[in-house]
């Protein structure tokens, strides 16, 4: 029998190199990519910039600081905040129209090593204690702004302290 030997080496531009064409266009994409997805006042504003200009000089100071006030259209809302997370119909006994309620929210997510015990096919724990550990993801909902529409302006909002400031 031989004696194989087998060596490897690794170079970055040789790996550059093995990459298709395509592959190395989605590579060099991909932070452009990734930062279209964020939304900010100014990336909204400049889209519906027509609109904005429209609004009165105090109120377009508002939502270039990304903060609302009572009296705002849904349409100022989205350009100071954005889409919100969920949209919710309220009625109520001393209102005959019905609140639109906005809310906005963030999700914390985070890793974390758990042990978990090791269980047969069938559901059955192995006779032996078994476990592993895994890594598994944690998410939380963080509670933001809850904005209500009434007759189609900002009839009431609320925040914690730190996001939305009057």
């Amino acid at each position: 029998m031989k004696n194989i030997r087998i060596s490897y080496s690794f170079s970055p531009a040789a790996a550059l190199r093995a990459l298709t064409r395509p592959a190395l266009l989605l590579l060099l994409l991909l932070p452009l990519l990734l930062s279209a997805c964020v939304s900010t006042p100014a990336s909204r504003i400049a889209e519906n910039q027509d609109y904005f200009d429209s609004l009165p000089l105090a109120d377009q100071a508002r939502i270039r600081s990304g903060q609302i006030d009572i009296g705002f259209t849904p349409d100022m809302v989205r350009l100071a905040l954005g889409e919100p997370s969920r949209v919710l119909v309220r009625r109520q006994a001393d209102t005959p129209a019905p609140l639109e309620v906005w809310l906005y929210t963030a999700t914390e997510r985070r890793y974390d090593r758990q042990r978990i015990e090791l269980h047969d096919f069938d559901g059955v724990p192995i006779r032996r204690p078994t476990s592993a550990m895994a890594t598994v993801l944690l998410e939380r909902e963080i509670p933001g702004a809850r904005i209500e529409f009434l007759n189609g302006a900002v009839h009431a909002w609320e925040a914690p302290a730190e996001s939305l400031r009057q």
